[in-house]
């Protein structure tokens, strides 16, 4: 038989109780102050109020990090043409739709290929986060058994990956708009807030098919058919201008409509944004955040027992 440790001896606090260490440690306290009640659900390793769970998020940033650059190298490092692959796909897409919607829709707008590549590089970040949100999770679900971390770090690791791959494909517009004698306008300091809507939106909208996607497998399908009638839904490849009347309104509910329309506004400084388009874009942004997060919460354990 091996050697078995005595129990710690039975600690007195000044009440006189006779607990053990460890039934010290876990007996509830009384709640104290704000501070009490911060450092007891810091404590926690995950789970807990929204609050704490922002909190053991902040403290794995380190872990968060490591989970977007393992994501990046298993990208680059397995193909021949690495970051080439980042601009060869938004480049194609363009040249496509610029063969159907420049030339044989004749839309007629003015620099159309700059014009297109404005909106469709965030659409594919959106997207892009869209489809991998399925396997978010399950497809780590090891990390997820073994490792005691803050669930959502994955889906939020998903959802800055898909934003560098974002940035990544910037030099690409530029390109473009140096071919098309245009440069960046001083409508350029819209760009940070554009990135950080769209951020809190992908995010949100990755929380949510992250729990939905891993619990009901159907929905990966049904959200593919979805993307691409939100492709047309959205102004990508034409101007919210030649909407009009009620079917101007319907589109500009969209959230990602304004968001859209200040990374065109940077090049095409003649962009309409109104105030409600801006905030129909900051309440849904910030709205589908909160859908989403709730949902993964409220399904966090069922996901943990489908795995």
């Amino acid at each position: 038989m091996g050697y078995r440790l005595p129990q710690v001896p039975a600690a007195v606090d000044d009440e006189g109780s006779g607990l053990t260490v460890a039934e010290l440690e876990h007996r509830p306290r009384p709640f104290g102050s704000l501070r009490d009640w911060w450092e007891e659900e810091s404590r926690r390793p995950t789970g807990g109020s929204p609050a704490a769970r922002i909190h053991q998020l902040y403290r794995r940033r380190n872990v968060l990090r490591m989970l977007i650059t393992r994501d990046l190298k298993k990208r680059y490092e397995t193909s021949y043409l690495g970051y080439a692959w980042t601009l060869l796909e938004p480049g194609l897409l363009l040249g496509v739709y610029y063969l159907v919607w420049g030339r044989i829709g004749r839309f007629g707008l003015q620099d159309f290929l700059l014009f297109m590549a404005t909106a469709l590089m965030p659409w594919l970040w959106f997207r892009s986060t869209v489809r991998g949100s399925s396997s978010a999770i399950s497809g780590n679900s090891r990390l997820v058994n073994s490792i005691n971390l803050p669930r959502e770090i994955y889906p939020l690791a998903l959802a800055l990956t898909e934003g560098i791959e974002y940035l990544l494909t910037l030099p690409l517009v530029l390109v473009i708009a140096l071919v098309y004698g245009r440069a960046p306008t001083h409508y350029a300091v819209f760009l940070p807030i554009a990135m950080v809507l769209e951020l809190v939106l992908v995010t949100g909208a990755a929380l949510l098919m992250s729990s939905l996607t891993t619990l009901f497998k159907d929905i990966d399908r049904l959200m593919s058919s979805l993307l691409r009638v939100l492709f047309y839904l959205t102004p990508v490849i034409y101007p919210t201008g030649r909407l009009h009347g009620w079917v101007h309104k319907l589109f500009v509910l969209d959230p990602l409509v304004g968001i859209f329309e200040l990374h065109r506004k940077v090049f095409f400084p003649e962009t309409q944004i109104t105030v409600f388009m801006m905030t129909v874009s900051v309440v849904g942004s910030f709205l589908v955040f909160i859908v989403g997060w709730s949902v993964f919460i409220r399904l966090e354990r069922a996901m943990l027992k489908e795995l």
